[in-house]
């Protein structure tokens, strides 16, 4: 990933030091972080944001890289996801004011060069997708995880926008489902017991009729580690036709607020 040199202010970042950067990166730099890196040496000087600094400078940079990237395709899916990520910030603005607020000046600096590799990062996964619903969710990953006052778990965010990619509008429609009905019990407990899932599952809105949809969808989001099948009931025959139930895990529900727009969830 791209890491700034700790010589260089956060809230500055002049040309001159980054163009310094640009020249001491070598081959094995990924195409992307080089093309970013010299694009920002052109840029006298930084434009300004009406967000909170340090977060507004950033967006900032990525929307220099915008104009000149080569694929139309690819930036229009970039400029939607900085799009989004600046207007989830927008909503989140009193809250990022707080934080920075809160933090020392090395804590800062610390989350600001996170945020910023995970911004990068997101841009190459939004190049990679054609769906816009999908960019707009890598956007709002980042959004809170720049507005979450525990620090940014870059291993976790990177998980949840690789995660992002791969699921639908259908898997996140019954992921949803289980969260409305067992997320509470998750959020307060940490778990759910097998039992407690298996009663509270006919409540959702596919009740207990036969679903073959609900193995598709539920198969898929048990291989991301969202969810866990429940084993049925032992006095159920083996020649039972019975409806597959399953258990909302911990990471389930964390990627579903991590989706979740600040604008929904107030």
């Amino acid at each position: 990933m791209l890491l700034i040199s700790r010589s260089v202010a956060i809230d500055d970042f002049p040309p001159d030091a980054l163009e310094k950067q640009f020249q001491m990166e070598d081959s094995s730099v990924s195409p992307v972080s080089r093309v970013l890196l010299k694009l920002l040496s052109h840029l006298v000087p930084v434009v300004k944001s009406d967000l909170s600094a340090p977060y507004g400078e950033i967006l900032n940079r990525f929307m220099v890289w915008l104009r000149e990237r080569n694929s139309a395709d690819s930036s229009v899916r970039i400029q939607l996801m900085v799009a989004t990520l600046r207007d989830e910030m927008r909503k989140m603005d009193h809250s990022l004011r707080a934080l920075t607020e809160s933090l020392s000046s090395d804590q800062l600096d610390s989350r600001v060069r996170t945020a910023f590799d995970l911004f990068l990062d997101g841009a190459r996964k939004a190049e990679q997708t054609r769906s816009e619903d999908r960019v707009r969710r890598i956007a709002i990953i980042l959004g809170n995880a720049a507005v979450s006052a525990q620090p940014i778990n870059a291993d976790d965010v990177e998980e949840q926008m690789r995660v992002a990619m791969d699921v639908g509008d259908t898997d996140l429609k019954y992921l949803r489902e289980l969260v409305r009905i067992t997320g509470r019990t998750v959020a307060d407990q940490g778990r759910i017991t097998r039992g407690n899932a298996y009663q509270q599952w006919e409540h959702g809105f596919w009740g207990t009729r036969i679903n073959p949809e609900i193995d598709s969808v539920f198969s898929k989001l048990e291989s991301f580690g969202l969810v866990s099948r429940i084993p049925p009931p032992n006095n159920l025959n083996i020649s039972a036709d019975f409806q597959s139930r399953y258990a909302l895990l911990p990471k389930g529900l964390s990627f579903s607020q991590s989706i979740t727009s600040h604008a929904d969830a107030t």
